[in-house]
């Protein structure tokens, strides 16, 4: 069954960040932060919450691992160098650039059908406009656009997505390609973004952002393959994971209440919907709804916190020294949850845990909240009454 599905699963593990996107291309549809100190407070709690979740899970998984190898912790990496022998033959290093993350095929190919769909909803606009296929067009072209920037933003230099993540440039193009979609259509950027995401996946009424957020369901579900095809690793560090968890999952609620209490944010409802800032996009629908947040303001935050992950996760990870695969994947999966899941693929021994953490952090939060007397406490905690 694992040699069935993993072939899919790693294609949907490449794509995952974009499944992400509608929540930021509909930003400029979410309610007002308030003012400039208000903003600044909201993005000190998204990025501090970050450092705090990253460090605490991954310092815990090194505690444990050092209590449990009698006082020094033991990276995978350092194992790995134990069991191979040096060889003494000398390496050749090549120096040829590492391939582009997608042909530049696909790129032109979903281009192409981007502009025919544009065209064809302008055409439509123009002597049909109730035209029963006129949404479908117009969905089409959101769709390819933001798949084919998506490709574009991948493909860029690494130099420069590293400071820029795909999915800025996506969303930013994609807004560009909806305001010229507008101002051919005679409609408006608003009008245009309102129909991103309509709720439904009727073939006639579907926006391209209900697409995407379809399939960020089953993309999150085969991180499984990832994790079997590493069982015997995570096997081996079932203390590691039970712990990361607790740490992750309290510590994210009960200090990001005591957060946004600190900094006296003036509004219940953002200080509410900043309180599952480090769970899956998912699962923080049904928290916000639980704590009586704003749904769509909560999944904002989500995609905020997981985008800074993304982007300098890894970085601030070997800034810290931190080499553990276990570390770093739990530390970054609790943190950043599916974004920063994504960015971590290539370190293969990381992903696995990131994509257990990111499950089980949600998981427990979920859970946690839904008992009466927890979400009391996180309700008095984070709003004082």
């Amino acid at each position: 069954m694992y040699q069935i599905l993993n072939p899919g699963a790693i294609l949907l593990a490449k794509w995952l960040p974009v499944f992400f996107v509608p929540s930021l291309i509909t930003l400029p549809l979410a309610g007002g932060l308030g003012n400039a100190i208000e903003v600044l407070k909201v993005f000190s709690v998204i990025i501090g919450g970050f450092f705090f979740t990253l460090f605490s899970t991954a310092w815990s998984v090194l505690g444990i691992r050092k209590l449990m190898n009698g006082g020094s912790a033991v990276s995978e990496d350092e194992k790995l160098e134990t069991e191979v022998e040096v060889s003494t033959t000398p390496v050749t290093i090549n120096s040829t650039p590492p391939p582009k993350p997608f042909s530049m095929a696909l790129f032109r190919t979903l281009k192409s059908i981007a502009w025919l769909s544009g065209i064809s909803t302008v055409a439509l606009v123009k002597k049909s406009p109730t035209s029963k296929w006129l949404n479908l067009c117009q969905s089409s072209f959101l769709l390819f656009t933001t798949l084919s920037t998506f490709v574009f933003g991948a493909n860029l230099p690494k130099s420069f997505t590293k400071v820029v993540h795909p999915l800025v440039t996506c969303t930013g193009l994609t807004w560009v390609a909806s305001k010229l979609l507008a101002l051919l259509t005679g409609s408006t950027l608003i009008s245009i973004l309102q129909s991103y995401k309509a709720g439904t996946l009727s073939l006639l009424s579907a926006g391209a952002g209900d697409v995407l957020l379809f399939l960020l369901g089953p993309a999150v579900v085969a991180l499984s393959c990832q994790m079997y095809g590493r069982k015997q690793l995570m096997r081996e560090n079932i203390p590691e994971v039970g712990i990361s968890t607790l740490v992750s999952s309290l510590g994210g609620l009960y200090g990001t209440a005591a957060a946004v209490r600190v900094l006296s944010i003036a509004s219940p409802t953002i200080r509410l919907s900043l309180l599952s800032r480090n769970i899956t996009s998912p699962l923080a629908m049904a928290i916000a709804s639980i704590l009586g947040a704003d749904v769509s303001l909560a999944v904002t935050i989500v995609v905020l916190t997981g985008l800074f992950g993304a982007n300098f996760g890894a970085s601030i990870l070997d800034a810290a020294g931190i080499k553990d695969a276990v570390a770093r994947g739990l530390g970054i999966g609790a943190a950043a949850h599916g974004l920063g899941t994504a960015a971590f693929a290539n370190e293969k021994d990381a992903f696995p845990f990131a994509a257990i953490a990111m499950a089980l952090t949600a998981s427990a939060c979920t859970v946690l909240v839904s008992v009466p007397a927890v979400k009391k406490s996180v309700l008095k905690l984070a709003l004082g009454v």
